[in-house]
C-alpha cells in the first residue's frame, strides 16, 4: 500500500500510531519508559550501533547511548511528543530525505519487540502503519504544540478542554507536570532539559517566554467566557479589611485568578464610596499584585 503523504526534508508533520485493538501497553510504564527511549535512539543514523550496543552492555547508561548517537546524524527534529496509553503523538521536521519513514519504522519495529518479548506474545503492536498529516501553516503547527502536551488531559482530568471547557487550569496544570511521558516540562520547566527534542525553538521563539507559553494552553483549554481573569480587593486598609483580604486571596489564587489590592492612592482610613475619580483610578492604577 503506497502512503499518501510524501515527506519531504524541512517540512513539518504530525505522526501518530495507535495500538492494535487500543491495548493500553503505554499504561504500564516500562513500556512508555522504553517507547520514549525508542524516540531518542531511532532518530539517527547510529541507531543501530547504539542498539547493538544496548543489547550488549545491560548496564549501559542514557550518557554512553549519547556518545553513539552523537557520532551519528538526526533523521528529524521531535519538536514535542506525548504518550497515551493506547498511542503516540509527534511533531517533527525531517531533516534527511526518507528521514521521517525511517525514523517510525525503526522506533515502532524496537518498541514492539520489547513489548512481545515481556508479554510473551507475538504480531504486531501497532494498528497498520503509522498515520501522518503535514503541517501547512504556522497556526497549525501552533495548535499541534498545543493539541500535543493537553493530549494527556483526556485521561488525566476529562475531555473538556476540547471544547475549552476545562474548570480549573491550576489543578490541571499540576497533572499534566506531572505526567513525565510528554516533552511539557522541556517548554514549561527551565530546569528541565529532553534530550529527544530539538528544533522546538520555532514554537517557543514565538512567545516571550515560558509564562507566555503556558499562558497560550490555559487560554486555549479553560472555559474563559465569562471567566473570572482578576479579583481586585478594595477593603478598608484597618485591620477587619486586611483579614478580609488575605482571606479572599487564599481562597481565589488556587483557581488560577490573579488577585490585586487597590494601591494608597487612598487616604488611610478613607471609605472608598467617597473617593473621588482621579483618586480612585489612580488606586487601580498602583494596585499590586498579592501572593
Amino acid at each position: 500500500m503506497i502512503r499518501k503523504e510524501k515527506f519531504v526534508p524541512n517540512e513539518y508533520y504530525h505522526l501518530y500510531s495507535r495500538t492494535i485493538f487500543n491495548i493500553p501497553e503505554f499504561k504500564n510504564n516500562k513500556n512508555a519508559k522504553r517507547l520514549e527511549q525508542a524516540f531518542l535512539i531511532s532518530n539517527s543514523t547510529k541507531a543501530s550501533v547504539a542498539y547493538l550496543f544496548l543489547k550488549n552492555n545491560k548496564g549501559a547508561t542514557t550518557k554512553d547511548v549519547l556518545k553513539i548517537l552523537e557520532k551519528g546524524e538526526k533523521l528529524v527534529d521531535i519538536l514535542c511528543y506525548a504518550i497515551m496509553p493506547d498511542h503516540y503523538h509527534l511533531l517533527v521536521r525531517e531533516k534527511q530525505e526518507n528521514g521521517t519513514t525511517k525514523f517510525i519504522r525503526s522506533c515502532n519495529t524496537s518498541i514492539a519487540k520489547y513489548v512481545n518479548i515481556k508479554s510473551d506474545r507475538k504480531g504486531s503492536l501497532f494498528e497498520s502503519r503509522f498515520k501522518s498529516k503535514h503541517v501547512n501553516s504556522n497556526e497549525y503547527l501552533l495548535h499541534l504544540s498545543l493539541y500535543i502536551h493537553l493530549n494527556p488531559l483526556d485521561f488525566l482530568v476529562n475531555k473538556k478542554w476540547r471544547e475549552h471547557e476545562l474548570l480549573n487550569w491550576h489543578e490541571s496544570k499540576d497533572k499534566l507536570l506531572n505526567y513525565q511521558w510528554s516533552s511539557l516540562n522541556h517548554f514549561l520547566d527551565d530546569g528541565y532539559k529532553n534530550n529527544i527534542i530539538s528544533g522546538e525553538e520555532i514554537i517557543k521563539n514565538q512567545f516571550d517566554n515560558k509564562k507566555e507559553y503556558e499562558t497560550f494552553l490555559h487560554d486555549w483549554s479553560e472555559k474563559t467566557k465569562d471567566s473570572i481573569k482578576e479579583l481586585i480587593i478594595a477593603t478598608d486598609t484597618d485591620s477587619k479589611g486586611e483579614t478580609t483580604a488575605l482571606y479572599l486571596a487564599e481562597q481565589v489564587k488556587p483557581l488560577g485568578i490573579k488577585v490585586t489590592r487597590l494601591g494608597y492612592g487612598l487616604p488611610v482610613g478613607g471609605d472608598i464610596e467617597y473617593a473621588d475619580e482621579i483618586t480612585l483610578s489612580r488606586a487601580l492604577e498602583g494596585r499590586r499584585e498579592m501572593y
